[in-house]
């Protein structure tokens, strides 16, 4: 029973997040606002995306990533759900959802390295076409990765055919990261989740 009422609720989430993504990519090609398709994405995600302004008021590049951040605890939120609701179907004490918490977590950071990278050789591309700077899609990329890439400006040159160094040694960076830390935390976790009973399915 709470393994499927963790699913419904998990389907639910994923929907929601889903419909927040697809207000973003509409968002693209400036859509009529008195449209009544817009009208109906604006009331279904526009309190959700409020509340995560308030609490986490993020613009990089003057884009507002208020939606990146509701994606972002919608994702985390759905794992935790459906990984939470399974361990406590499978008999499990509510000490169980500790570590579940903590390996959903660990699966977050894991998947905004991934896109983090995606970013960054996006950024090591870009620096060697030269690309409209007022094109959507370098907006996205050089707004998401500048902040993390300004403070070393001045450490490296540039490589060649202009090649942006530091995006490739942030690269090799994200791939250390992930690989020695983000892995064996995650193995960490399984095995102090099988201490509170959970199953293989884990």
């Amino acid at each position: 029973m709470i393994t499927t009422m963790s699913y419904l609720l998990y389907l639910v989430i994923t929907i929601y997040g889903w419909i927040v993504l697809l207000r973003v990519l509409v968002s693209w090609f400036a859509p009529s606002p008195r449209s009544p398709f817009m009208l109906l994405l604006r009331r279904l995600t526009e309190p959700a995306l409020r509340l995560a302004r308030r609490l986490f008021p993020v613009t990089l590049g003057g884009l507002d990533f208020s939606p990146v951040v509701l994606l972002v605890f919608l994702y985390f939120l759905g794992n935790f759900v459906l990984l939470g609701g399974r361990a406590l179907g499978e008999g499990a004490s509510l000490m169980a959802l500790l570590p579940v918490f903590v390996f959903c977590l660990v699966e977050l950071v894991k998947s905004l390295t991934v896109l983090l990278l995606i970013l960054m050789a996006a950024r090591a591309v870009l620096s060697l076409v030269k690309p409209d700077p007022y094109n959507p899609l370098a907006l996205i990329v050089y707004g998401s990765t500048e902040p993390l890439l300004a403070p070393f400006r001045n450490w490296f040159p540039r490589g060649p055919w202009g090649l942006d160094l530091r995006a490739v040694l942030f690269i090799v960076f994200l791939l250390l990261f992930y690989a020695l830390i983000l892995q064996n935390l995650q193995l960490m976790t399984v095995v102090w989740a099988r201490r509170y009973g959970l199953g293989a399915g884990y």
